[in-house]
C-alpha cells in the first residue's frame, strides 16, 4: 500500500460522517429516543453542550439525564436547547425539558413547530 493509499484509507471515517444523510426529525419524538438515535448516527455532543453547566436544580438534574442539555430558559413554558455537532454540522433542538421535540435547528434552517418557511 503506498503512502497516498493509507491516507485516503484514513479519511474514509470521515468521508462517510460527511456524505451522512442529515438526521429524519419529527415534531413529538421524545428528547432521550432522539438523543439515542444521533449518537448511534455518528452526532456528537457539541462543545458548547459539554462546557456548558446548569444553574437551577431541575436543569442539573436534566443535564446528567441529557448532556447534550445547552440550556433551559428560567420561566414561561420552560423550553430547552440540546446541541449537537457531526463532521462540521451543528444541530440544536428545542423541546420542553425532556418531553417531545418542538422545533430544531440544522446549519442555519430552522424546522418544526412554529417555524414558518
Amino acid at each position: 500500500m503506498t503512502e497516498g493509499d493509507a491516507a485516503a484509507v484514513a479519511m474514509l471515517p470521515l468521508l462517510l460522517l460527511t456524505l451522512a444523510p442529515a438526521p429524519e426529525l419529527q415534531v413529538g419524538t421524545p428528547i432521550p429516543a432522539l438523543h439515542q438515535q444521533l449518537l448511534r448516527q455518528g452526532w456528537q455532543l457539541s462543545p458548547e453542550a459539554l462546557d456548558a453547566r446548569p444553574v437551577d436544580p431541575r436543569s442539573r438534574e436534566l443535564k446528567r439525564q441529557l448532556p447534550s442539555l445547552l440550556a433551559c430558559s428560567g420561566t414561561g413554558a420552560g423550553f430547552c436547547a440540546f446541541e449537537y455537532v457531526r463532521a462540521g454540522e451543528h444541530l440544536r433542538l428545542v423541546a420542553q425539558g425532556a418531553g417531545p421535540l418542538l422545533r430544531w435547528q440544522l446549519g442555519d434552517v430552522w424546522s418544526g413547530r412554529g417555524v414558518t418557511p
